[in-house]
């Protein structure tokens, strides 16, 4: 008698021992190792962001680019260890903003080019530098960057940067997932506060990296620069706030469904908690003493709560009284008990901008003279001596253009430098169109908002964002807004594909 050989279904196998598990018990196991994984890397990515801050919040080369190794080798290691756990192949919801990736990838691929010796067959035109320069003054390299080495090195943080965006999307797409990461981060800010001040005020003024030759008196923690500090604890309030406005919403929709109202239940001391942290960072905001920062600070808290009270439906006359008595509290309360410095720094704010002024006149100077190439990415030092006119003709050293827009620019040109810029806009609309669809967490996506507005408004008067370890802080933020809901693949029926 014949027989006919039917074709093996596709979650066939050759195991036919009593203890092999059912093909679904091996996808369900895989998906749970996946999961593991995932939350594992979540935690990874939450403490990187808050260790990176001990070591003066890695603004040294050497720190930054041993994040940027571990970062290379997790990457790799999530990546392989993704594709080998699933019995089809999962694909990765990176795959969603590639665009996104791809136009964020010229940057250090740009830095890359900057830093070859490719200077003789470059137009002239594109090199330019001032007049009165004279090879005998200055031997430069033969690249367009001023500093070929610092460009490189840049090159490779910048993809250290973008490999931390790709794995914050990556674990950022389960929304519960996201709230939890934003609400360690949010304690773990808390916790450098803390240090911030017991180290000021308990430790007379204590540096953990040695001793304080600036700043002194103000609250500047592992961070040295009270500017840097006060962004950090900036981004650990606008989490606070949204965290206690989405609560004081659920609150809200619940309690008419009881018939009463009970006041001292888990929910409102959550929400009473989160007011109290987002208060105590308002106050160590002040202890820095950084205006700035207070202001920025100011801008991405009412960002936040617009965007959650439009998010919610809210009257407009309602969001015009709570503003109001925010304002009222902040005026009377903060500033009359830990505001003396910022209110007397702010009262000299025009006399001491001469010098700032006369700074951002010649690094803009500097980019008109290279408008398309600009003089290197991270060469901004070395380039802004070659422009360095009065009154900034003294023995300070000038590192950074307190500007990072034209600090962009003067460093890869009006094009390739206003890729960060177009990226944030486009993060923006993301998030935007993700809040009014009331896809992922609502909390993380309105904080995502504030931190935009508190970032961008920031780095127009200085250098925030280009301290690493706030831009760790600001992608993994935005990049949890940012992640897609994670796609889930159709698992194959056992007689899938036979005929």
């Amino acid at each position: 008698m014949a027989t006919i050989d039917l074709p093996l279904p596709r979650d066939h196998t050759l195991c036919r021992a009593p203890s092999c598990p059912p093909p679904h018990r091996r996808r369900d196991k895989a998906a749970r190792s996946y999961t593991r994984l995932n939350a594992g890397t979540a935690r990874f990515l939450t403490l990187l962001v808050l260790l990176s801050a001990v070591p003066v919040a890695s603004n040294r080369p050497a720190w930054w680019l041993i994040w940027t190794f571990v970062l290379g080798a997790v990457a790799l290691t999530y990546m392989l260890r993704a594709q080998t756990l699933m019995v089809s192949k999962r694909p990765f919801q990176i795959r969603s903003l590639r665009g996104f990736i791809a136009l964020a990838l010229l940057v250090p691929l740009y830095a890359i080019f900057q830093s070859m010796p490719w200077a003789a067959h470059i137009p002239a035109a594109l090199q330019a530098l001032p007049p009165n320069l004279t090879e005998a003054a200055i031997k430069l390299p033969d690249s367009l960057s001023v500093m070929p080495g610092a460009s490189l090195l840049g090159a490779i943080r910048a993809v250290g940067f973008l490999l931390f965006l790709i794995l914050v999307i990556e674990v950022g797409t389960n929304p519960a997932r996201a709230h939890k990461i934003g609400l360690w981060l949010m304690l773990g800010i808390l916790c450098h506060g803390l240090f911030g001040l017991i180290s000021l005020r308990l430790l007379d003024d204590y540096a953990f990296w040695g001793d304080k030759d600036m700043y002194q008196g103000m609250l500047t923690g592992t961070f040295v620069n009270r500017n840097s500090m006060a962004s950090f604890l900036g981004f650990g309030l606008v989490l606070g706030m949204a965290f206690a406005i989405t609560r004081g919403q659920e609150v809200a929709q619940t309690e008419p469904d009881r018939g009463y109202k009970t006041y001292l239940t888990a929910k409102r001391l959550d929400i009473l908690g989160f007011w109290c942290v987002t208060a105590v960072l308002a106050l160590w905001i002040l202890q820095t003493q950084s205006r700035m920062g207070v202001v920025a600070t100011g801008l991405g808290a009412f960002v936040t709560f617009i965007a959650l009270r439009l998010t919610y439906k809210t009257s407009l006359t309602r969001i015009l009284l709570q503003t109001g008595g925010c304002l009222l509290l902040l005026l009377i309360g903060l500033v009359a008990f830990a505001g003396a410095g910022v209110v007397e720094r702010s009262l000299f704010a025009w006399v001491e901008s001469g010098d700032r002024i006369s700074l951002y006149t010649q690094t803009w100077g500097m980019i008109l003279n290279r408008p398309l190439t600009g003089f290197g990415y991270d060469a901004f030092a070395p380039a802004f001596e070659l422009y360095r006119d009065d009154p900034l003709v003294t023995d300070r050293y000038i590192d950074l253009a307190h500007n990072t827009y034209l600090a962009l620019w003067a460093e890869q040109g009006f094009v390739i430098g206003s890729i960060p810029i177009i990226l944030t806009g486009w993060a923006t609309l993301i998030i935007l169109r993700r809040l009014r669809a009331g896809s992922g967490d609502t909390a993380m996506n309105a904080a995502a908002l504030g931190v935009i507005a508190l970032g961008a408004s920031h780095s127009l008067l200085d250098f925030s964002l280009e301290i690493p370890t706030n831009t760790y802080c600001v992608l993994l933020i935005i990049g949890l807004a940012m992640a897609p809901t994670r796609e889930r693949t159709k698992t194959p029926t056992p007689f899938q594909g036979a005929p």
